[in-house]
């Protein structure tokens, strides 16, 4: 399958969040559940397993590539609603920037 993503950390991720799952999510679609492009509810353990099991040095990586910003990964917390006692979510919320107002 021929994939338009050119971030290498979303790879290393893959492999973390597809490994337990039945049903494995490529590149593209992952990429794409993160920025809220794709909403469909299938996705939502893989979304979850990202942020669960993959490594934070991984996401930074995605963010120091331009792939996603810490935004867009808060943003992609609050929609799946993904559990906020995890170590990586709490992370990703005290590197979001804060908005005035």
């Amino acid at each position: 399958m021929k994939t338009t993503v050119n971030s290498r950390a979303i790879w290393r991720a893959l492999t973390t969040v597809n490994s337990p799952l039945p049903i494995h999510i490529d590149a593209d679609t992952l990429l794409a559940c993160l920025l809220l492009r794709n909403t469909q509810r299938q996705w939502r353990p893989h979304v979850r397993a990202f942020f669960r099991e993959v490594q934070a040095e991984v996401m930074m990586d995605m963010v120091i590539e331009g792939t996603i910003s810490f935004e867009e990964l808060s943003q992609a917390i609050r929609f799946w609603d993904v559990e906020e006692d995890i170590e990586n979510v709490r992370w990703v919320r005290e590197m979001t920037p804060r908005q005035n107002g």
